[in-house]
């Protein structure tokens, strides 16, 4: 077998492992979506939009919804909206939470400028993306990096548990 051929069969191996991971933290992303829609009680939350992530990065196809959080919720006695970015981490990466990265915190901060919504990042930390041990819900506005020390995202720790309520723009 030729050098050429025996390179080209590990790329394409490396490739696989890649992209079999990929999808396994897409497929985990899209449990834990669905583990946060759950704690929206239906008799108060509506959920308005729900990205579908149908960019194809390989194929180059790029839909520019799916830079947007990943829900937007409205809340019925007030038809107020709100966004949520939901991230499902398994631990911490040299002591801080990697969560996403700089140009996606920038898109983020321009959705919710441009749709004059509060956004909120729900992070499940530890156990199962449908029974996370830990929860955090962060609004946007404390987030400036695309990591985040302990000493910030603990300040919103939440029962995983229990369901979402909504107050005075702040969800909880």
């Amino acid at each position: 077998m030729g050098l050429m051929k025996k390179i080209g069969n590990k790329i394409e191996k490396v490739v696989d492992i890649l992209l079999e991971e990929e999808n396994e933290n897409y497929d985990k992303g899209v449990e834990f979506e669905k583990y946060v829609v759950g704690l929206f009680n239906d008799k108060y939350f509506a959920i308005h939009d729900w990205t579908r992530d149908l960019s194809d990065k390989r194929k180059g196809i790029r839909v520019e919804s799916d830079s947007n959080p990943d829900l937007t919720i409205r809340y019925k006695p007030t038809d107020e909206k709100f966004a949520i970015e939901c991230k499902f981490r398994s631990n911490l990466y040299k002591n801080k939470l990697c969560w996403t990265t700089y140009g996606k915190l920038k898109q983020y901060n321009v959705f919710a400028q441009e749709n004059a919504i509060p956004t909120f990042i729900v992070i499940g930390f530890h156990g199962e993306p449908h029974n996370p041990e830990r929860m955090f819900c962060i609004p946007l506005k404390e987030v400036k990096y695309p990591e985040l020390y302990p000493s910030v995202f603990e300040k919103f720790e939440r029962n995983p548990d229990r369901r979402f309520f909504w107050k005075n723009g702040i969800l909880k």
